[in-house]
């Protein structure tokens, strides 16, 4: 049984190596549809603020749809549900660059989903500053569970 547990481990350890996030520059042909939210810079900065539909007003959110955005006046971030799915698209106000992401997190997500949608956040967030060189953080996590009403 000893002989084969060293084979085991370096086995498992080879089958699943762990990467860092890249960051990809895209050609301007290929970029996505994706914008820099400026009309968030608007909002009162330091806080999350909830709505159905930011850019129309402060409707309450509802089962199907939600939006999340936030400002430290030089940093935006938008956190879009639509049904089942979540997009995260951050940008610097001094910067051309906006870094998004996307997660199927189901119309009622559990506790695990809802930490991975704060952490992608972040990972968006750092993304985007690392491109621009510009640092850029949110100083207020996402409650992630006022998205989803119930």
């Amino acid at each position: 049984m000893r002989p084969f547990v060293a084979p085991m481990l370096w086995l498992a350890a080879m089958a699943a190596p762990v990467h860092a996030q890249d960051v990809v520059k895209l050609p301007s042909s290929t970029q996505p549809s994706v914008s820099r939210p400026d009309d968030l810079f608007k909002l009162a900065p330091g806080q999350w603020h909830f709505a159905r539909q930011l850019w129309t007003g402060q409707d309450p959110c509802d089962e199907k749809i939600c939006e999340a955005g936030f400002t430290s006046g030089d940093l935006v971030v938008s956190v879009e549900r639509s049904d089942k799915f979540v997009r995260i698209i951050a940008g610097l106000k001094a910067c051309e660059s906006v870094g998004f992401s996307e997660l199927e997190t189901g119309s009622r997500p559990g506790k695990y989903t809802r930490k991975k949608l704060v952490a992608l956040v972040d990972d968006v967030v750092k993304g985007v500053s690392k491109t621009c060189n510009i640092p850029g953080r949110v100083t207020v996590p996402l409650d992630a569970a006022l998205m989803f009403p119930r």
